[in-house]
């Protein structure tokens, strides 16, 4: 079903609830979208987790060292559109990942998640490439939480020339 379609369902539900005037029927084109995908797939994978990270906060602002472990899955989808180019989308998400604190013994517990987002010309340009991960790890009692924030993105032209690029990231206790 068509984003379009589904907006458009959620828009005339929510008028009917606040509204008591006659909806008109929604029309459904029988056009596909422009942007159209020639061929689409998509896999949805988890692997394990392990790594160790400093939080130099936790433990009264002393830091410890906590040996993270768990799962992360990974949904990905990429099509090819009518000119051959490749869009690929991944969403990369932490499960039941969880640590214990070397020093405190405290649990924590690693949540958040990043979106990739790429596009390949059929010959390699122009190209786009997009990356943003959030990963928090909560800790228990005030001061151990720790936030980390990535955003990469690089844009090429069609001459195969880099016309952008961002790289931040940053990292903070709270």
């Amino acid at each position: 079903m068509r984003v379009g379609t589904l907006l458009g369902i959620a828009v005339g539900l929510m008028a009917c609830a606040e509204s008591t005037a006659p909806v008109a029927p929604l029309r459904v084109l029988d056009q596909p979208p422009a942007l159209s995908a020639a061929a689409g797939a998509s896999t949805h994978i988890t692997q394990p987790f392990n790594s160790s990270l400093l939080i130099s906060c936790a433990n009264g602002g002393e830091g410890e060292t906590v040996a993270l472990s768990g799962e992360v899955e990974i949904v990905t989808h990429s099509t090819t559109d009518a000119n051959g180019g490749v869009h690929l989308s991944m969403h990369v998400r932490p499960s039941s990942v969880t640590g214990v604190g070397a020093t405190s013994g405290l649990t924590y517990r690693g949540t958040g998640g990043g979106l990739v987002s790429q596009f390949d010309a059929a010959d390699g340009f122009p190209a786009v490439y997009t990356m943003i991960n959030n990963f928090r790890v909560i800790g228990q009692g005030p001061g151990n939480n720790v936030l980390m924030h990535m955003t990469i993105h690089v844009t090429m032209n069609a001459s195969g020339d880099q016309t952008a690029q961002v790289d931040l990231s940053s990292q903070g206790c709270k």
